[in-house]
């Protein structure tokens, strides 16, 4: 986890690493979070699991602002660039959430 100063007010962006595991022949996007990891389904279509991890990542934003870095690879197949844009777009959704949030005052600590 790497911590970069936001340049207003004084703010930390976290960084979380992720990266594309392969279990059963299925590929994921791991996503590593403090508590634990997050998988998102690539190569299968399950929308029940991706929106129990958009609401923990959505809790866990209440905390603190974050981002995820998706772990380099020699190997760039086409899983790495499919995971390298879902990353970019959950990047931006991840700002824009938090933004929300702390206009509504929905922030826990000292976020708000």
């Amino acid at each position: 986890m790497e911590k970069k100063l936001l340049e207003k007010g004084g703010k930390y962006m976290v960084t979380h690493e992720a990266e594309i595991i392969e279990v059963d022949k299925e590929h994921f996007l791991a996503l590593k979070m403090p508590d634990n990891t997050l998988k998102i389904a690539i190569t299968q279509d399950a929308p029940k699991e991706v929106k129990k991890v958009f609401n923990e990542l959505i809790v866990s934003l209440k905390n603190e602002v974050f981002k995820f870095s998706l772990k380099k690879q020699e190997d760039e197949d086409i899983y790495y660039h499919v995971a390298k844009e879902y990353i970019s777009q959950l990047n931006s959704e991840l700002n824009d959430i938090f933004k929300e949030m702390e206009e509504y005052s929905l922030l826990d600590g000292d976020n708000k």
